[in-house]
């Protein structure tokens, strides 16, 4: 919902490493041809290795598929203030997505071919959605782990979905004009959810209410 580098899990043994190097072989192609014209043996050859290695790791396009948007796609990840109010909470969310937007723009080709994939390929789409609704389901036990349910500004289940809209829409908007859309733009959309924080009398950043808190 990091692009520029693969998920920890590629650093480990042979076979981590060589998804890794299909993965992100895969991930090139798609950027310069979209995904329907990215085959399997191709994403072999680019990464130097048989088809045999490749069928090996993905048995169909959809499943290299899968694991491309797992890798270069997975969850912004924030780095929450323990204990700090539903504003604070949500500006650390915009910091994170903004540092991500800047991350992602070089993969921003391969990520609008998956999307038009998703809607010309209504099969991947529902096993999309189905793995989407999990992951917000998750996502709300977080946020109410993380703030009273009474301070949220929606019920936890939309907020999830709400956020994860908004990260999305925010992201390809940057990718698209990154000259009109800069950091505070997308964290003011985050903390817009909590209301403006100098009506709250709180810290201007995590890290500052975080040091408060101490």
């Amino acid at each position: 919902m990091s692009v520029t580098e693969l998920p920890p899990r590629a650093l480990g043994g042979k076979r981590e490493r060589t998804r890794a190097a299909l993965i992100e072989a895969a991930v090139e192609i798609i950027a310069e041809r979209g995904f329907d014209l990215t085959s399997l043996e191709e994403v072999a050859r680019r990464a130097g290795m048989s088809r045999g290695a490749i069928y090996g790791n993905f048995p169909s396009r959809e499943a290299l598929f899968m694991a491309v948007i797992g890798a270069a796609w997975s969850p912004v990840q924030p780095t929450f203030v323990p204990g700090a109010p539903f504003a604070v909470q949500m500006r650390a969310f915009g910091e994170a997505v903004a540092v991500e937007a800047r991350r992602r723009r070089p993969r921003a080709a391969a990520m609008a071919s998956f999307q038009l994939y998703l809607f010309t390929h209504e099969p991947m789409r529902r096993r999309m959605s189905e793995q989407n609704a999990e992951a917000y389901r998750q996502f709300a036990a977080a946020l109410e782990d993380l703030v009273p349910e009474d301070d949220l500004p929606m019920p936890s289940g939309r907020l999830a979905r709400v956020l994860d809209a908004l990260t999305t829409g925010l992201m390809f908007t940057y990718f698209q004009t990154p000259e009109l859309i800069s950091d505070e733009d997308i964290i003011a959309a985050f903390t817009a959810l909590a209301g403006p924080l100098e009506d709250q009398a709180l810290p201007a950043t995590p890290s500052a209410w975080a040091l408060r808190a101490r």
